[in-house]
C-alpha cells in the first residue's frame, strides 16, 4: 500500500508539472513522441526550442537584469538567446591577459569533418604525437565525439612519448571528473583525452603546472540529428541565420571555453592547437577570442 501510495504521489506531480509546462506552450514548443519495441513503451517529449520568450517573461518583472559570462559571443546571438531586448546595453570588456600568455597554433592542413574523419586519421595522430612531444607538461585534447576519441587514442598508444594517456569514459560522473582533476594536480606528464564540451570542457580550474596546454580537434559542431535539425530551422525562420544560430556559434562557443582552461591566474601561460580546415575561414577565425595572436602551426613550430 505504502509502495502505491508514494507511486501515486509521483505520478500526481509529474501531472502537474506537465500542466505547468503546457500553460507556457508557444510556437517555439513541440511535441515529440517516441517508443521502442517494447510494450507500453511510449514516451512524450516536450522540446522547448529556443527559451528566450520564457526567459523574457521571467526578467520583465525584474527592476534590472545583468548577465555575465566569458563566452557571451557573439553578442547579438547571446542577446536574444537569453532573452534580452534588442535595446540592452552589450559590451565586451578586454582581456586582463596579454597574448604571449597564450600561444594559439592553428593547424588547417587536416579536415576533421565526419566525411573525412577516416582519411585523416593517421595524419592527426602524427599532429597530436609531435605536439606532445614538443610541447611538456600536462595537456588536455578534446574530441567531437567518443568514436572520434577512441579511434585516435588508438594510434596514439602506438606512438612513442613521454605522456601517460589517459580517457574519458562514455558516462563521466562526478567521481571520473574528480580522478582527472586529481591526476593533473599530482603530475606533469598527462595527456588527457576528453570530448569538447563535455564535462571537462568548462567549469573546471586548472592553474599553473595542472594544465599547460590544450588541443581542440575540431569546431565544436553540435551533433546532425532530429533536434538539431529542427533547431535549425526555427532559427532560420525567426532570424534568417539557421546554420549559425544552431551550429556554428553554439559549436565556437565550445572552442572558445577549451582555450579558455590554460590561462587562469596572472602568472599563467601556455599554449594551444585548433585542428581544423575550417579555421582558415574568417567566419570561424572571427569568433575565436580577439586577444590571442593566431600563427600557422607549421610557422609556430619553426619559431618556438
Amino acid at each position: 500500500l505504502l509502495e502505491r501510495n508514494v507511486a501515486l504521489k509521483d505520478l500526481f506531480f509529474d501531472v502537474l508539472q506537465c500542466l505547468r509546462v503546457v500553460e507556457e506552450w508557444g510556437p517555439e514548443y513541440r511535441l515529440q513522441l517516441t517508443r521502442s519495441e517494447q510494450p507500453q513503451s511510449l514516451v512524450v517529449h516536450f522540446n522547448c526550442l529556443d527559451p528566450a520568450r520564457l526567459l523574457a517573461l521571467r526578467q520583465a518583472k525584474a527592476h534590472a537584469v545583468t548577465a555575465f559570462s566569458a563566452t557571451l559571443s557573439p553578442l547579438a546571438w547571446m542577446r536574444g538567446r537569453i532573452g534580452l531586448a534588442d535595446d540592452a546595453v552589450c559590451t565586451r570588456a578586454v582581456s586582463p591577459f596579454a597574448a604571449r600568455q597564450l600561444q594559439v597554433h592553428l593547424a588547417t592542413h587536416i579536415d576533421t569533418r565526419f566525411t573525412a574523419r577516416e582519411r585523416t586519421l593517421s595524419q592527426l595522430a602524427s599532429l597530436l604525437g609531435d605536439w606532445l612531444a614538443t610541447n611538456p607538461g600536462n595537456c588536455i585534447i578534446y574530441f567531437p565525439s567518443y568514436r572520434y576519441l577512441s579511434d585516435c587514442h588508438a594510434l596514439l598508444e602506438q606512438q612513442s612519448h613521454a605522456h601517460r594517456l589517459w580517457v574519458q569514459q562514455r558516462e563521466a560522473d562526478e567521481g571520473q571528473r574528480q580522478a582527472l582533476l586529481e591526476q593533473l594536480a599530482a603530475s606533469r606528464d598527462t595527456a588527457a583525452l576528453c570530448i569538447l564540451g563535455g564535462v571537462f570542457g568548462e567549469g573546471i580550474d586548472l592553474p599553473g603546472e595542472q594544465l599547460r596546454s590544450v588541443v581542440v580537434v575540431g569546431v565544436g559542431m553540435p551533433q546532425v540529428n532530429r533536434e538539431t535539425r529542427e533547431l535549425q530551422a526555427w532559427y532560420q525562420r525567426t532570424t534568417g541565420a539557421g546554420f549559425e544560430h544552431a551550429f556554428l556559434f553554439p559549436g565556437m562557443q565550445k572552442v572558445d571555453q577549451a582555450l579558455g582552461r590554460v590561462v587562469r591566474r596572472m602568472e599563467d601561460s601556455g599554449s594551444a592547437l585548433l585542428i581544423d580546415a575550417r579555421y582558415a575561414r574568417p567566419e570561424y577565425r572571427d569568433l575565436l577570442p580577439p586577444w590571442w595572436e593566431y600563427l600557422p602551426w607549421r610557422q609556430a613550430a619553426r619559431t618556438s
